[in-house]
């Protein structure tokens, strides 16, 4: 006996349909890292601009006084902008020192001739609204000279 299947499609088509394969979804991540990249640049110049521009010191509760008879000092008030006014001794009462290219020599010259007179220590006094930059110009110009040891203080207004 002779049994014949009737078939009602060619022969290689299958039981179930299949279904299109939908294509992988594509994301470029090289503009999310370029974003990233550009943030960190900016929070790390933000940030290095802030701690630069204001240092807030605790008021001291505990100091020994430097004594005036064996120091070097000097002063600094804010000025006119942003620059700081120096003077050599006391606020108004001491030289003016002019802020200009020449400020490091005069420092420099004051703090040798205060080492001759036999003094041993630098002390900057600045209020607290001189940039540290300024602090830091002073205390490198007063520190070329060897022996000396350098005292900060900050000057509380009246």
């Amino acid at each position: 006996m002779d049994t014949t299947f009737a078939s009602s499609g060619p022969d290689d088509a299958p039981l179930m349909p299949t279904r299109r394969q939908a294509d992988d979804a594509h994301f470029d991540v090289t503009p999310m890292v370029d974003l990233v990249f550009m943030m960190n640049i900016f929070f790390m110049v933000t940030w290095v601009t802030a701690t630069l521009a204001e240092v807030d010191l605790p008021a001291a509760s505990h100091c020994v006084a430097a004594d005036p008879d064996t120091s070097v000092i000097f002063t600094a008030v804010a000025g006119r902008g942003r620059q700081a006014t120096v003077y050599l001794g006391e606020v108004r009462q001491g030289e003016l020192l002019a802020n200009d290219d020449l400020l490091e020599e005069r420092i420099q010259q004051a703090v040798e001739a205060g080492k001759s007179q036999g003094r041993d220590t630098v002390l900057i006094k600045a209020e607290k609204d001189i940039c540290l930059r300024d602090v830091a110009r002073l205390a490198s110009a007063a520190m070329t000279v060897e022996g000396m040891s350098l005292k900060l203080a900050v000057l509380e207004k009246e």
